[in-house]
């Protein structure tokens, strides 16, 4: 009986390796690269019109108000909360006139700069996103074209789409925003060519 080999492993030691150049000797490796991590486009909402500087990865992350149903001993209660998931209404006890949106209007999504380059490399996205803390990116209403700031206040940072800032209502969309930003980094992949994996990625076919 015939059985399928089993994948070979990757290796989980790191081979410390210069930024520049790429050594081809280091194919299928795994290397750990230190340098600094630049950008020639910086990442930009193309949707939303956002272009954050320096932002080498710009993350949307959207949340909708929603009613939330409490029970407790028999008693269910609602009340509203921001959340990036859809709650389902359909089985509410209580209030079941109160009904939340059936999807989102808008997704979080994440966005990547053009030409990323840690010195010759060029590192995978989900690799700088698994690797790399990312930041809060404070938005402002001028970043955005005229039609949308028109439809949307700003509240600590984010974007809301309420018609009272103070006071949203089910079905508003509060929108924040987090980026990888540009600088010195240590980062480990494995190397494929130029490019430089997250091991996950580079067991594919």
């Amino acid at each position: 009986m015939n059985r399928e080999a089993p994948a070979p492993s990757l290796p989980t030691t790191a081979i410390p390796v210069a930024a520049d150049p790429v050594d081809a000797d280091n194919e299928g490796r795994l290397v750990k690269v230190s340098g600094r991590l630049s950008v020639e486009q910086p990442a930009t909402d193309p949707q939303l019109g956002l272009q954050a500087a320096d932002a080498i990865v710009l993350i949307r992350e959207v949340e909708m108000l929603q009613w939330q149903e409490h029970c407790n001993a028999g008693a269910c209660t609602l009340a509203t909360i921001w959340s990036p998931t859809l709650v389902d209404s359909t089985r509410f006890s209580a209030s079941p006139g109160q009904r939340n949106p059936d999807h989102f209007p808008l997704q979080g999504e994440r966005f990547a700069g053009k030409d990323i380059r840690l010195g010759a490399f060029v590192p995978d996205v989900d690799l700088l996103v698994a690797s790399l803390d990312s930041t809060p990116r404070p938005v402002s209403l001028d970043e955005f074209p005229e039609n949308l700031a028109a439809s949307f206040s700003v509240v600590d940072g984010a974007l809301v789409s309420a018609n009272d800032r103070d006071h949203p209502a089910v079905g508003d969309l509060r929108i924040r925003y987090r980026i990888v930003p540009a600088g010195e980094v240590t980062l480990s992949g494995i190397q494929q060519s130029s490019r430089l994996l997250a091991p996950a990625r580079a067991q594919q076919p």
